[in-house]
């Protein structure tokens, strides 16, 4: 069985007094994070940092904590089995968002935090990631 390990980031802004999340519309039309392939010899957080800027032209981030990884199963030419490292990240919010059109990305925006749980797509996953992230940001804010 072939293996995958990928990392993405849950970028993040301050808005007032909520918080803003960063979304990207994927080539299934579901609103995700920015995530990609670690390279050979590519440390996780370097990784995440990397696809942010490929996926969504996001670079001028600060590293807040590292999330749980999220793992599956998905068939392409056999059953891979793949790692996803996440981090969450603060950004001012004020880089111009440009989405990756190879990658099948359609659309970037900032989307409130509460709206971004109800909107996120593969909720098995990202909406755990959401919460956690969300938890995380409530104890820095009390």
């Amino acid at each position: 069985m072939k293996t995958e390990i990928s990392a993405g980031g849950i970028v993040v802004r301050k808005n007032g007094k909520r918080w803003d999340v960063l979304l990207l519309k994927d080539m299934n039309n579901n609103w995700t994070f920015p995530k990609g392939l670690v390279e050979k010899g590519e440390e996780v957080l370097v990784a995440a940092k990397r696809e942010m800027y490929e996926e969504v032209g996001i670079f001028d981030v600060s590293f807040i904590k590292e999330l749980t990884s999220i793992r599956y199963m998905y068939q392409r030419n056999g059953l891979i089995s793949k790692t996803v490292h996440y981090f969450l990240f603060l950004s001012d919010g004020k880089e111009l968002l440009k989405g990756q059109k190879e990658e099948g990305i359609s659309e970037v925006k900032w989307t409130p935090l509460q709206e971004a749980i109800s909107l996120i797509g593969y909720p098995k996953t990202n909406k755990k990631l959401l919460e956690e992230a969300q938890e995380i940001l409530k104890k820095m804010t009390s």
